[in-house]
């Protein structure tokens, strides 16, 4: 409880509190210049110097006499730099739990705090004792919040700090929560504020998911098959790809008559088998070639994986695109090129995008009414709809041919979609973009053409 009595105190008597949540109090320059010329405003809350490890307050003679500032450190701090021998102060017999709980409250209030400060400032209260409930009730926080922090903590403290600096949100580390492995987790940290970001978080994501699938493939091919490192290639034939994108696949139907094995590649399966009679009589296949031709095929797997990943995010940002008033005039500009250049309607596309639904679907003048309504609400959104389906996008847009080899075919309407998202503010990642320029190390080389 506080004692209510400003007191003037010695500077040099008052230390920082060592467990404050905010470690830096930012430039105080222009707090120091107005201190000197205007004195301290507003008192500083003290408590009689506390330990930094026994919590206790005066058990050092060395600090008889000397006191912890609870709030107001930045005025500390800048008063001492603008000269001032004593501040105004009132002393206060709170307890270690009440300080710190003052103090990342009064940082909460002002924003002053990054959310690993808040997040250390309420893993300091648990550890003097306090639940998720109380620091709740005394800052203010819900419980799921306050939760959702300290979470951030098994975070690398390191990453988390340089992905604050790049601008990272909250909703960024949320989105961590979906990846389980936390090396993972801190790998893709280092992408948050990165145009990388999505396209890297998407990636551990299905990473994930196909170690998941690999372990469920395994276990149905151990019940027919048997594992090898390589096939004998005088003995055995190529039955199957099995990609790693589904947990399950159709088994054979003549295991009565044929043995089976498997390999596991790096990012597939291959499903082998003894050679049949007629295989054995007729086959004279260069396995040189064999192998090059599986190799091209894992090759188009993986672009055509890509590919798809690259839309499907595409996809997403335009449906989730909320409409920004910086981007009105890019629309404008982009919405006048394109309707000059349309040759086609897209009306199902756009009204799924969005989200607009109608009774009788050829009822066009209900779903044009509907698309006028919700332009007069959000035109931004309308407009980026619009330009984003006239470009007739698809997860078969890609900057690819296949005839016997892997080659990049330039996508002059893959890149002007591109162009218009990102006039919208989508981040396009460093693979989307090797994509669309050719130097995907997924395509031929020039060495091999």
């Amino acid at each position: 409880m506080s004692k209510g009595q400003i007191t003037y105190l010695n500077i040099n008597t008052i230390y920082p509190h060592p467990n404050n949540p905010r470690k830096d109090l930012g430039d105080l320059a222009e707090l120091a210049e107005s201190i000197k010329s205007n004195g301290i405003m507003q008192n500083l809350t003290v408590v009689p110097w506390v330990s930094q490890f026994t919590g206790q307050p005066g058990d050092n003679s060395s600090t008889d006499g000397s006191y912890t500032a609870v709030i107001g450190h930045r005025r500390h701090a800048a008063a001492k730099l603008a000269g001032l021998e004593e501040v105004p102060c009132i002393i206060s017999d709170m307890d270690i739990k009440a300080q710190i709980a003052t103090m990342l409250l009064e940082n909460i209030q002002r924003s002053d705090l990054s959310v690993t400060e808040e997040a250390e400032g309420f893993q300091l209260m648990l550890d003097f004792g306090e639940s998720v409930s109380t620091i709740s009730t005394q800052t203010g926080f819900s419980e799921n919040t306050i939760r959702r922090r300290i979470k951030l903590l098994e975070l690398d403290r390191k990453k988390l700090k340089e992905a604050e600096e790049r601008g990272g949100t909250l909703q960024d580390y949320s989105k961590l929560d979906k990846i389980k492995d936390p090396k993972l987790k801190n790998e893709v940290l280092e992408k948050i504020g990165t145009s990388n970001f999505k396209w890297e978080l998407d990636s551990a994501i299905k990473k994930e998911q196909q170690e998941e699938n690999k372990l469920k493939l395994i276990e149905i091919l151990d019940s027919f098959a048997e594992r090898v490192e390589a096939p004998d290639r005088s003995s055995m034939s190529y039955v199957k790809y099995i990609g790693l994108e589904s947990d399950s696949f159709d088994i054979p139907n003549n295991l009565d008559k044929r043995n089976y094995y498997y390999i596991l590649a790096n990012r597939h399966i291959e499903l082998w088998a003894d050679k049949l009679e007629s295989e054995s009589v007729k086959s004279n296949a260069d396995p040189v070639q064999e192998a090059k031709n599986r190799e091209l095929k894992e090759r188009r797997e993986k672009l055509e994986e890509v590919a798809k990943r690259a839309y499907m995010l595409r996809y997403e940002f335009i449906a989730n695109y909320a409409g920004l008033k910086k981007h009105t005039k890019g629309i404008a500009e982009l919405a006048m090129k394109i309707a000059l250049d349309a040759s086609y309607h897209c009306e199902d596309d756009i009204m799924e995008l969005l989200g607009i639904e109608v009774e009788d679907d050829s009822d066009e003048d209900a779903a044009f009414n509907k698309i006028v309504e919700l332009y007069s609400k959000s035109p931004e959104r309308v407009m980026a709809v619009i330009i984003y389906c006239w470009h007739g996008d698809s997860d078969r847009n890609k900057s690819t041919r296949y005839y016997d080899s892997v080659e990049y075919l330039e996508n002059k309407n893959l890149s002007s979609i591109y162009e218009a998202i990102e006039k919208l503010g989508y981040e396009t990642s460093d693979e989307e973009r090797a994509m669309l320029n050719g130097t995907h190390d997924l395509y031929n080389k020039k060495t091999e053409e």
